[in-house]
């Protein structure tokens, strides 16, 4: 019979356990961008703005990104903090007239992104499913799908 201590330690561990997978399973793309701005929050968030749309480009089909530019504007690329998993600043410095420009290096959750982008009805390529993220068929989408290297 197991002792009350050695139940909780099971049980301590098996939480542990179950808490990383999911972290595990997530889908980063991590790139390095440079965005301005006139003040250095401005600059950061054009910076996670840029990140969020290079990442986006990998993933989803250039008519459909030209097709809903609106949509995406303002439900996707306004929120892109949102799809960050960390922001790490390279460089930055004050340039002519005040203008501030940061270079960062980005880690972009892919899942939150495409699934965003799906719920937006744009046509994105072939992503390995994350834990915040829709399997290709579930809301009903039908088409071709590629890998995201498919040019």
């Amino acid at each position: 019979m197991l002792s009350a201590r050695q139940l909780i330690t099971g049980l301590c561990m098996a939480t542990t356990i179950l808490a990383a997978v999911p972290a595990a399973a997530e889908t980063i793309d991590r790139v390095v961008v440079s965005g301005t701005g006139l003040s250095r929050e401005s600059a950061i968030e054009n910076t996670a703005q840029v990140a969020v749309t290079l990442v986006m480009e990998r993933y989803a089909r250039p008519a459909a990104l030209n097709e809903n530019r609106e949509r995406i504007r303002y439900r996707i690329l306004d929120e892109s903090m949102r799809y960050l998993q960390s922001l790490r600043i390279i460089d930055e410095v004050v340039v002519a007239d005040g203008v501030h420009e940061i270079t960062a290096e980005a880690a972009v959750n892919v899942g939150k992104l495409v699934t965003s982008l799906r719920n937006l009805q744009v046509e994105v390529r072939l992503v390995a499913p994350g834990p915040n993220q829709a399997v290709e068929g579930r809301r009903g989408r039908t088409g071709p799908v590629v890998s995201p290297y498919d040019h």
